[in-house]
């Protein structure tokens, strides 16, 4: 393999949707590994997760799914972004995929340049995480994250482990304490997206960072839904209090 470029998998059994995807990310510099089965993408990614810069997974697979591939590979290789590319388009679909770690899901038809731009984004937040070079702690609520090691002692005092995507989107929340976030905002400084690009995935992390650092989330003392805006991440009682006021 070459170390000059970066290795996307990509993990589709469609013909002519896997031929259409590495014809243009190779043309868009990558090395690209085209896998069409379950089982050997897996072995794949087993083998040679610590060179793999991002992996680009279909759901309806030959022999393994994507979800069963999905929770093998956060299992060995929690760093690489994984984004889903999939028909399935229900909710309940990509919330699982989002649970199970995935970095983003991507319905088909999807729009190519998008996808790619999705594709890039993510490769930098990968790089993010590579230049944490020891044990960097923040806390965020009443949770205590280490960024280098992604764990969590969460606000009901036990352990959890995270991706990257929710270290840096902590970190983010923690940079911009008592600041309302829109979602553009978030997606461009977690993403690396374009903050035109429409995604639910935003709300689906901040779900699941609530988790970590709320006591009770059907009632949030940090972390606060700013309605048809965004996100603010609350310290200040003066902050707190004119925001929950507005919430209904």
């Amino acid at each position: 393999m070459s170390n000059s470029k970066e290795i996307l998998l990509l993990v589709e059994d469609e013909e002519a949707i896997g031929e259409g995807l590495k014809f243009n990310f190779e043309h868009e510099g990558y090395e690209v590994i085209w896998v069409k089965n379950g089982s050997q993408a897996y072995t794949y990614i087993a083998q040679n997760h610590a060179n793999l810069s991002v992996i680009l997974l279909d759901i309806m697979l030959p022999e393994m799914d994507g979800f069963e591939i999905l929770r093998r590979t956060r299992e060995i290789a929690e760093q690489i972004p994984i984004v889903i590319l999939s028909a399935k388009s229900q909710e309940g679909d990509k919330i699982k995929a989002l649970g199970l770690g995935a970095d983003d899901y991507v319905t088909k038809p999807f729009n190519l340049v998008e996808l790619m731009l999705r594709i890039k984004g993510l490769s930098k937040r990968r790089r993010w995480y590579k230049n944490i070079e020891s044990d960097t702690f923040l806390t965020l609520g009443k949770a205590q994250f280490n960024l280098k090691t992604l764990t969590v002692r969460t606000a009901d005092a036990s352990n959890a482990r995270i991706s990257p995507t929710e270290g840096l989107l902590a970190q983010t929340f923690a940079d911009n304490e008592n600041k309302i976030l829109t979602r553009a905002d978030l997606l461009e400084k977690v993403w690396n997206y374009d903050s035109k690009m429409e995604t639910r995935t935003v709300d689906v992390f901040v779900s699941k960072l609530r988790k970590l650092i709320e006591l009770d989330v059907s009632s949030p003392q940090f972390l606060i839904s700013v309605r048809g805006v965004g996100y603010a991440y609350v310290t200040d009682n003066e902050t707190r209090e004119k925001l929950l006021s507005n919430r209904n």
